[in-house]
């Protein structure tokens, strides 16, 4: 398959076409499980007002979680959005192939409404770092709380977009300059353009065709914008 590309198929039947440990790095925000879907956009026809593709499918991260086991060299590591809904299940799933090095929380500057009466507001997400074999921190080492605005309403392209300042971390605190990194859950393109920002290859998969053209709409204003910033 080639790099610098996102395909419009299913992340599953996607990876079977990439080779054994060829991956330096993956960054991903799985379908959670939840059957997410936003409340509060007064427009119901709204892509925002529909439940996500797969996220009502435990058997289809299972199968993920494997594969991506096996498309990372060795000595590597991935970065897995989840909520704390199914915490269990993806830390179940994940330690099965997995060396489980942080949860790591996301602190995002507002809160989800959620049982206004009966449940604190949650301002948080948890990525989990996990390790094929060992892989070493690049530059500085942080701690596990991790402090992102999250994407403006106005500035949402995927009802579940994460802001590109916190991808551009996990890329370089766990990558090199040309090294790919993966997104089996490409959505709107996060992933892709984050790497271009930091100098990095990248390959992935989104199955939803509305995203997918959005995703590619993000890679080629990013592509605009690194060659006129090579003019200066």
């Amino acid at each position: 398959m080639n790099v610098n590309k996102i395909y419009n198929i299913d992340c599953i039947d996607g990876m079977k076409q990439i080779k054994d440990c060829s991956i330096d790095l993956i960054v991903t925000d799985p379908p959670y499980l939840i059957n997410y879907k936003t409340n509060h956009r007064k427009d119901k026809d709204h892509k925002f007002n529909k439940v996500i593709k797969n996220d009502n499918n435990p058997e289809l991260i299972s199968e993920y979680i494997k594969e991506c086991y096996r498309i990372l060299k060795d000595d590597t590591a991935m970065y897995m959005f989840c909520s704390f809904d199914k915490v269990d299940f993806f830390k179940k799933e994940l330690d099965k192939h997995f060396n489980i090095k942080n949860m790591i929380i996301w602190a995002k500057n507002n809160h989800t409404a959620g049982d206004l009466e009966a449940q604190f507001g949650k301002s948080y997400e948890i990525i989990f770092l996990v390790n094929k074999g060992r892989r070493k921190i690049e530059g500085e080492r942080l701690t596990d709380v991790w402090d992102f605005r999250r994407v403006a309403g106005n500035d949402l392209k995927h009802q579940n977009q994460k802001p590109e300042p916190l991808i551009r971390r996990c890329i370089k605190k766990h990558s090199k300059p040309k090294d790919l990194v993966f997104d089996g859950f490409m959505g709107s393109g996060t992933t892709a353009v984050s790497s271009i920002v930091c100098d990095r290859n990248f390959i992935g998969f989104e199955i939803d065709k509305e995203y997918f053209d959005i995703a590619n709409e993000r890679i080629e204003q990013e592509y605009i914008n690194q060659n006129q910033l090579s003019l200066f």
